[in-house]
């Protein structure tokens, strides 16, 4: 069997493998019910290592075009052979499902599996492809051939200490002084939020967030009965000129703040603006969380000062996350704090979840120690803005009059905005129609109403090829509505 290997680009053999073989059967070379090789043959075949072929063909298996059977091989799952999945069309009420935090696409469609000819910007994530998934198994191994017995204990509830120490070095490197003792880890940056915001607040304080926000930390706030404020911004992050007079008139406990390519806008604060946020809190006493969700993924431009970096003790709490720069299954996410604060959420963390995973912090650890992260962080970044180049480029051929996006520096996400003929209720059916979905813009505003005319786009999560072909898509299915006006 040929399969054009090419051993110096990004893309690891065993995807390489798995999409000629995708394609093969959605071509009819194969046919549904062909025996595929053996991996031992095929793995000869291309002068790969069997376990290549293995995961190749876990791929096709975990996408539905590839059913094994023990001891008798891998066969070939036609998806023609398969009861089609319904689609909503644009006669489908919207939302077919009213948006909850429980999913994960936010595009108003239940959290079922989308249908394999949509392009869906709508994720929150990178894409799994760029996590090197073989040199990340071979430390998984190695830890579990040196340590298994203590890397299947439960481990100390605020996290294995050496990622601790490991973590505090990378942090403190970047301009954020950290010691061991005051990073906890968590299960993801949400798990951190939510200890933040149960451990600190009660129902009814107020909390001050950017307009507009990360959608599941306001899902989390309204869970808890807290009131939430908004405050504007723009272009240059929070516009802190607002924050006196929010201040005077609502007496937060919390500010939450994404300084860094801000979800779901992209955008970056400004140096000028952190230091006058951090003025106006520490004088009114109020503690902010920074959200550093996406810090290290910068594609151009200056790095700019953390919160946390330029604050006096106690002032800033900063949480951060693995899940994003590497995979979204890996679950963990840290929080860094000073010591009254720190007891008080890792009191918390011991009775709400106990621990975190043992074995994936070790292998973790062991990951971010030999400097393999930062060979990750360097290539995700080359990937990711090329990405992000590519969406850029098909906004600007095929983007109609008064729609409005701005480049974002780094980061997953571009926020675009419609002409005030488009909304997405009217919008979504018919992208979805033509093949397309993203995350509507009422998902990120605390008053819903206000976001019916914004839209997120995740780059990071498509190839060029799909992103190209996904905003052609798109900006059909805008022409198509505004033309319907």
């Amino acid at each position: 069997m040929h399969i054009p290997l090419d051993r110096q680009q990004d893309v690891p053999l065993y995807l390489q493998i798995e999409e000629a073989l995708r394609r093969a059967i959605l071509s009819g070379v194969f046919v549904d019910g062909d025996k595929l090789p053996s991996t031992r043959t095929l793995a000869a075949e291309l002068a790969v290592s069997r376990l290549t072929v293995d995961n190749a063909y876990a791929e096709l298996a975990s996408k539905g075009f590839l059913r094994q059977r023990r001891g008798s091989g891998a066969y070939v799952l036609h998806p023609s052979a398969r009861p089609a999945q319904p689609r909503p069309t644009s006669d489908t009420p919207f939302p077919a499902e009213r948006f909850t935090t429980l999913t994960s696409r936010l595009d108003g469609y239940p959290d079922t599996p989308l249908p394999e000819n949509i392009i869906n910007f709508a994720a929150g994530v990178g894409s799994p492809k760029v996590f090197p998934q073989e040199e990340f198994r071979k430390i998984l191994l190695s830890v579990l051939s040196r340590h298994a017995e203590e890397a299947f204990g439960y481990g100390e509830y605020c996290g294995y200490y050496p990622l601790r120490d490991t973590l505090g070095r990378i942090l403190t490197a970047q301009g954020i002084p950290t010691q061991a003792e005051q990073v906890l880890i968590t299960n993801g940056s949400q798990h951190a939020i939510s200890l933040i915001v149960q451990s600190l607040l009660e129902p009814g304080d107020t909390v001050i967030v950017e307009e507009p926000t990360y959608a599941e930390a306001l899902g989390l706030l309204r869970l808890h009965r807290l009131n939430i404020v908004t405050i504007p911004s723009d272009r240059h992050g929070m516009r802190v000129e607002h924050l006196p007079a929010l201040l005077e008139k609502h007496r937060p406990k919390l500010i939450y703040t994404i300084p860094n390519f801000h979800n779901p806008t992209g955008r970056c604060m400004s140096e000028a603006r952190r230091r006058r946020l951090l003025t106006l809190a520490q004088h009114a006493g109020v503690l902010i969380l920074e959200d550093d969700f996406v810090g290290d993924l910068r594609y151009n431009g200056k790095q700019l000062p953390s919160l946390r970096a330029q604050a006096s003790p106690g002032a800033v709490m900063y949480v951060s996350t693995f899940s994003k720069m590497l995979l979204p299954s890996m679950r963990i996410g840290y929080l860094v704090a000073d010591s009254e604060q720190y007891q008080r959420v890792a009191r918390l963390k011991h009775v709400d979840s106990f621990t975190s995973s043992n074995l994936i912090q070790r292998a973790l650890d062991a990951f971010v120690t030999i400097g393999r992260y930062d060979k990750q962080l360097r290539r995700a970044g080359r990937i990711y803005r090329q990405h992000r180049d590519a969406m850029v480029t098909a906004l600007q051929q095929h983007l109609p009059h008064g729609c409005h996006f701005e480049t974002p520096e780094g980061g997953l996400f571009i926020w675009l905005t419609l002409p005030a003929a488009v909304n997405n209720e009217t919008l979504m059916p018919v992208a979805w129609r033509h093949g397309v979905t993203f995350a509507r813009g009422e998902c990120f505003y605390a008053q819903e109403q206000r976001g019916t005319h914004g839209l997120r786009l995740n780059f990071a999560a498509n190839t060029p090829p799909l992103i190209e072909e996904g905003i052609a898509r798109l900006c059909r299915a805008i022409n198509e509505v505004i033309a319907a006006k």
